[in-house]
């Protein structure tokens, strides 16, 4: 590992423990489905194993890869000859775009949503669930990042810096921390925040297909994806299928792809949930 790979350890290492921290000082949602340790213990142990998968197939492929890419001068940004700043830049921009493509995809594609629905089952939200992905979801995203990365022309210097951005942010928007109201309204102008994302946990399928950006909020403003008129205290986090803590054990959970599949927005004794329409306008982020 380089000095830039450890680098960017440290920085994601750190901004879990201060997320972490901050949850137990600010909560935001003080409500929890299940105990908290109990649900660290499995996310993490669903972290390991996908990071496993990761080490497997990503890492060995895409960095390499994108050797490849900055000495061929593959891809678009690299035919444009941009001062490098620029071109690494972009890059990150296009990367974090293409992400917001990525998560889109695997709400709308049943064979993506077996494995995303397992990130979404967990019945609170927390820093734990930023890292909580099914490592079959993890692996078929490999061949996505190397689209990316060829299609784009990323470098090996520009996806390093997407890599330290992109993990510090989805730990920050899945964390349980309670913010100043004035202040995540300012930061939401610009990037994802947790009572944004919080929205996107919601049971209700509206309010799920919502919210898809991972980094910048302006892919959710563009495609009119972005809402915000939720108040937290009225957002159940979960998918209504799945609403018993035994059914989102570790081993549940990792064999839920596998399974036959529940219609996910409908509660088992059947019956949909919903909410009222709001009269706040839908870019006004409520407390």
């Amino acid at each position: 590992m380089n000095v830039k790979s450890w680098l960017s350890a440290g920085l994601i290492a750190g901004a879990c423990c201060a997320l972490a921290w901050l949850e137990r000082r600010r909560p935001l949602r003080h409500q929890m489905a299940e105990p908290k340790l109990k649900r660290e213990v499995r996310n993490l142990s669903v972290a390991a194993i996908g990071a496993g998968a990761l080490m497997l197939l990503e890492r060995p492929a895409i960095l390499p890869l994108a050797q490849l890419v900055e000495t061929h001068n593959w891809g678009v940004l690299r035919q444009l000859r941009l001062p490098r700043w620029l071109e690494v830049a972009l890059a990150v921009v296009l990367l974090d775009y293409t992400l917001y493509v990525w998560h889109y995809l695997t709400h709308r594609m049943p064979l993506l949503w077996r494995f995303h629905v397992a990130h979404h089952v967990d019945l609170d939200l927390d820093t734990s669930t930023a890292l909580r992905f099914h490592f079959g979801e993890l692996a078929v995203s490999v061949p996505w990042r190397v689209g990316q990365v060829i299609i784009i022309g990323v470098s090996p210097t520009s996806y390093l810096i997407w890599q330290t951005l992109v993990f510090p942010s989805i730990l920050f928007h899945h964390s349980n921390v309670e913010l100043p109201i004035r202040i995540e309204r300012w930061l939401n102008r610009f990037i994802v925040t947790p009572r944004m994302h919080g929205i996107h946990h919601s049971i209700i399928e509206e309010e799920t297909n919502s919210n898809w950006s991972s980094g910048l909020t302006v892919w959710d403003c563009l495609h009119g994806t972005l809402k915000l008129n939720v108040p937290q205290d009225q957002i159940t986090i979960g998918v209504p299928a799945y609403r018993d803590p035994e059914e989102v054990g570790l081993t549940e959970v990792l064999a839920l792809p596998f399974r036959q599949q529940r219609p996910s927005w409908t509660f088992p004794d059947d019956g949909k949930p919903v909410r009222d329409s709001s009269n706040v306008p839908e870019h006004r982020l409520l407390p």
